[in-house]
């Protein structure tokens, strides 16, 4: 049994050192710029918005303040009571690249997808959609450096990413800042990269021809259910290294990362349930050892383990803390390395409980709504208590 054990640390040492080396050089950039031909199509920056939280006005800013020469930045909220619609029209001010859309309440599907629909109907003439999140900064060059493979033929869909920049040392912003890096890493794996809701840009020829307003129009989210419906068309987001946003975080609360994280991994259930039961392996491979090896060395310190299973435990987390300090250098905001590694740690003990979590509930909530969702991310039913 033990020889199983260490076996399965050694694996999970293979797959974070593969996932560092694999993936490192996309994080830091690529080799961006891209390159942008003379001709440029009109694009339309689509955005979801709602409430008036911290940094808002900042990314709300950042992504109206692009170099790309031709685009309209719409900004869509499910009501027009929302605060998100005075903070758009107080950054913006009389900008006329700049729309604020009502789309009013989803009954079909989520309501992001729901705004989203409707911000397309009001962009009817761009070539080419860029989809945003408003909570992440943009540097000047990102709608550039999205829409650039698409304007050069390489791809009909491109993705970029964000990076967490931690405010403080505090486990769960250190968690969450971890948990994105690890995602991030996996975008240039091209046979499982996945769009990311937050920076993806699709021609509206590959649109229509994917049919992706009717499955955002049944869904409870964009990019979790893209993934699967474009690799039926052979289809993969072409990721883009250099369109990588910024997610200034600080005092993020246990509470807060454990909710987020659960939603990512439901999404991954709703939308790829046989992506999910195979993560079940996966999740093991990552949260098992650590805890195995602390246990076996607490057992040895005590008098009730073996020497030479206590040395292999202290060699392995030897190695695991190693790996943690090399993802640490990946981070924009160096953190102290007594909390980083404490929060390196943590994000394995977070997946584990929060992939738990996901085999209790088929309810989706949201922002104070709970979609009822089936097999394939489809909305059964949207509940507003």
């Amino acid at each position: 049994m033990e020889g199983f054990v260490f076996g399965v640390m050694a694996a999970q040492l293979v797959v974070l050192a593969a996932l560092f080396l694999l993936g490192r050089k996309h994080v830091r950039g690529g080799d961006g710029p891209e390159a942008m031909p003379q001709d440029r199509p009109r694009a339309a920056v689509i955005v979801p918005v709602t409430g008036d939280t911290p940094g808002m006005r900042q990314a709300v800013a950042s992504l109206i303040d692009q170099d790309y020469p031709d685009f309209l930045a719409v900004f869509v909220v499910a009501e027009a009571s929302d605060p998100a619609a005075d903070l758009v029209v107080g950054v913006a001010g009389a900008d006329p690249r700049v729309q604020v859309v009502v789309a009013g309440r989803a009954e079909a599907c989520g309501q992001k997808n729901h705004n989203i629909l409707a911000g397309l109907r009001a962009a009817h003439t761009a070539d080419v959609f860029v989809f945003c999140d408003s909570t992440h900064v943009a540097d000047r060059h990102f709608v550039t450096n999205l829409v650039a493979p698409i304007a050069r033929g390489d791809a009909p869909m491109t993705s970029g990413f964000h990076k967490v920049v931690p405010g403080d040392g505090a486990t769960a912003t250190v968690g969450m800042a971890v948990t994105c890096l690890a995602l991030h890493l996996l975008q240039p794996i091209r046979a499982i990269t996945q769009p990311w809701g937050g920076a993806m840009a699709v021609s509206r020829q590959a649109f229509d021809r994917f049919g992706l307003a009717r499955l955002w129009g049944q869904n409870i989210v964009d990019d979790f259910s893209m993934g699967p419906h474009l690799h039926t068309f052979g289809v993969a987001a072409w990721p883009v290294a250099a369109a990588c946003l910024q997610t200034p975080l600080e005092k993020v609360s246990l509470a807060r990362w454990d909710d987020w994280l659960t939603r990512q991994l439901l999404y991954l259930k709703f939308c790829i349930p046989p992506g999910w039961i195979v993560s079940i392996a996966a999740v093991l491979l990552l949260a098992a050892p650590p805890v195995a090896a602390a246990a076996m060395l607490a057992a040895w310190i005590f008098g009730a383990g073996c020497g030479a299973g206590a040395a292999l435990s202290a060699v392995y987390l030897a190695a695991f803390a190693g790996l943690g300090l090399c993802f640490r250098s990946l981070c924009p905001r160096r953190v102290g390395m007594l909390a980083w590694l404490r929060g390196y740690a943590a994000t394995f003990l977070m997946l584990g409980w929060c992939f738990g979590r996901t085999f209790t509930t088929n309810t989706m909530s949201w922002r104070g709504i709970r979609y009822k969702v089936g097999w394939g991310g489809v909305v059964m039913r949207v509940i507003r208590d």
